[in-house]
């Protein structure tokens, strides 16, 4: 138990009026949780993939009731105190040479009809680990009422980056037409989606094409490894010296492949998406900063997954974007290698002891990693 002890004084020499120090600041004024616990809480759901129904069930076997409710109140309050750390990431991003894109289903309570409507959750990333960039990854979700392009431009409105790396979602087609000071985006393709067409048709049918392509598709990933981390224009070179060859021979080899088979086979429909974006896929062929996949934002995706596969559904919009803004933050500390409970229970404190909008950069999880190692 944590004891605030505020004394009061008095002058004995004058009238003046008894003094008494202010209470300290909480998210939940007059409140029991601390900041560490309402951090615990959001970890737990957003970071672990505890939903509030069990965290209420953990509680109430230590013999402490605490319903989803109330739960959920904490954490929108905190979500509150938060949102000038995660505007301020947004902006950061903004500022990448070139972002990861993808999207994922949010299912979300429909009051009224008794029934969930599917919402998405966008992610953005910026990841220069790859090419042994110094600047930390970032790591943003948004939530959207739907998945249409709309939303993909809204997100990206201000970004002055000229590639984002996605998959072949038509959808992100209109990004290449958008005209704005820089120019239109140039979008960079997956081969880790193309390449997961082949793997199912290898599954379900063994089909030797699908086997030589994987094989050919593994050559270029062994390249990409043994450049991992080194610098844009090492990578570019051994691109240009061993994957291109490789890619040369590629398309024509595709090409032969489907005039031998059925035309409204899936064998073929693999072939023909592989064909119409190869302009995508072999972008990273001129610039060392690509990367050959979209690996970064769909590891991102996938705790999304986890959570949502637990939580189900979120009770409202606002809780999707409660959950989008938490699931940022707590990714940004896991890049980051910062703990995300000890990270937001002191930020939260710092917001709530009235922390300056003009530093606020000093409260981005790198720079609590940073702050952490120095004090250690």
């Amino acid at each position: 138990m944590i004891v605030t002890r505020r004394p009061k004084y008095a002058c004995r020499r004058c009238s003046g009026a008894v003094v008494q120090a202010h209470a300290p600041e909480h998210v939940v004024p007059g409140g029991l949780p601390t900041e560490a616990l309402i951090a615990q809480v959001m970890v737990a759901k957003f970071g672990d993939h505890v939903p509030f129904y069990r965290q209420a069930e953990i509680y109430a076997r230590q013999g402490i009731t605490l319903d989803r409710a109330t739960l959920g109140n904490w954490v929108g309050r905190a979500c509150f105190h938060l949102r000038p750390v995660v505007d301020h990431l947004r902006q950061r991003l903004k500022s990448a040479d070139r972002v990861f894109m993808d999207e994922t289903r949010a299912p979300v309570l429909d009051p009224g009809r008794r029934k969930t409507k599917t919402g998405f959750f966008w992610a953005i990333v910026s990841d220069d680990r790859g090419h042994g960039g110094a600047d930390p990854p970032i790591v943003m979700f948004h939530y959207a009422p739907g998945r249409g392009a709309v939303h993909a431009l809204r997100f990206l409105e201000g970004y002055h980056g000229q590639f984002v790396q996605c998959d072949g979602y038509d959808a992100y087609d209109k990004l290449t037409k958008v005209d704005r000071p820089e120019g239109p985006w140039t979008l960079v393709h997956c081969w880790t989606h193309a390449r997961r067409r082949f793997v199912k048709r290898l599954e379900k049918d063994g089909s030797p094409i699908a086997e030589e392509t994987l094989r050919q598709i593994a050559e270029l990933y062994a390249i990409e490894k043994t450049v991992r981390g080194s610098a844009p224009h090492a990578r570019l070179a051994a691109r240009r010296e061993l994957s291109a060859p490789i890619i040369e021979a590629f398309r024509p080899w595709l090409e032969a492949q489907l005039s031998r088979i059925p035309k409204s086979s899936k064998l073929a429909e693999d072939i023909r998406y592989t064909l119409a974006h190869r302009s995508g896929l072999t972008r990273f062929l001129g610039d060392g900063r690509l990367e050959l996949d979209t690996n970064p934002v769909e590891n991102q995706i996938r705790k999304i997954a986890l959570t949502r596969k637990n939580a189900l559904f979120a009770g409202h919009e606002v809780g999707a974007e409660n959950w989008a803004l938490l699931a940022s933050l707590i990714a940004n500390c896991k890049t980051c290698d910062v703990d995300p409970v000890s990270y937001l229970t002191n930020t939260l404190q710092a917001l709530i002891d009235g922390h300056p909008k003009s530093r606020i950069a000093e409260l981005m999880p790198c720079n609590f990693a940073v702050a952490s190692s120095q004090a250690a």
